[in-house]
């Protein structure tokens, strides 16, 4: 798919989803999006599980047709489009421009995704390090990788298999992973407007924590975070 159909294709799902105000802004901000940005996130925690509670229990997936992959490198990537599980020539809110996918692997990310069959149903990622963080261009969010923490990003489900169990059935299988490299909790951050994002933090247990703002002119950058007085 050419840059152009990607950007077709997303003002359209913005027109339908959200309406023509909403679309105009986004064109806008687009426009000036190389001089100047300036973003809102509400931030999120999550206590890794190692255990279902029953509420998850009744609404795991029951179907052989579901595959689950960890994906830690492109090689590793490589040999499942072998066997036909592609995700990274899927458009998604994160893989602009198809490469995105590519290259957060590169640079250390760990992609957790499910299939329905070979149809590419869901993925949510982890950054491990500062390292990563830093190479892939995430927001500065403070995380305590020494203590065992890490960055969550880029949740994303296929809007065929919404509301399926397929974004728990991911997160069961990745919590299982993270308990046994030993990273305990999550932090990440969603921008105010992702309507997705913050459905999946709010039904998943996650707690809000504070707010942040990312502001760019050209080559300069500020992060600001701001706890959330409920939480002190």
């Amino acid at each position: 798919m050419t840059n152009l159909k990607i950007l077709w294709t997303r003002a359209r799902e913005i027109r339908q989803e959200d309406g023509l105000i909403k679309l105009f802004r986004s064109i806008s901000l687009f426009m000036i999006s190389p001089i100047y940005i300036r973003n809102s996130f509400y931030l999120y925690e999550y206590h890794v599980k190692n255990r279902l509670s029953p509420n998850e229990v009744m609404r795991k997936p029951v179907t052989n047709d579901i595959v689950f992959k960890i994906v830690t490198s492109n090689q590793d990537a490589d040999k499942l489009e072998l066997e036909h599980y592609k995700f990274r020539s899927y458009h998604t809110d994160f893989n602009n421009g198809l490469t995105t996918y590519s290259r957060w692997l590169d640079k250390g990310a760990i992609a957790f995704c499910t299939f329905a069959r070979n149809d590419f149903a869901a993925i949510t990622w982890v950054i491990s390090s500062r390292y990563s963080q830093d190479r892939i261009g995430a927001p500065p969010l403070k995380v305590d990788y020494a203590d065992h923490e890490a960055f969550s990003r880029g949740a994303w489900v296929n809007p065929k298999y919404r509301n399926q169990g397929l974004y728990l059935f991911t997160k069961i299988n990745r919590d299982q992973y993270l308990t046994n490299v030993g990273i305990r909790l999550l932090r990440t951050t969603i921008h105010t407007t992702n309507k997705m994002g913050l459905v999946l933090q709010r039904k998943f247990e996650s707690r809000e924590y504070g707010k942040a703002q990312l502001t760019r002119i050209l080559f300069w950058r500020s992060w600001r975070e701001t706890p959330d007085n409920r939480s002190i």
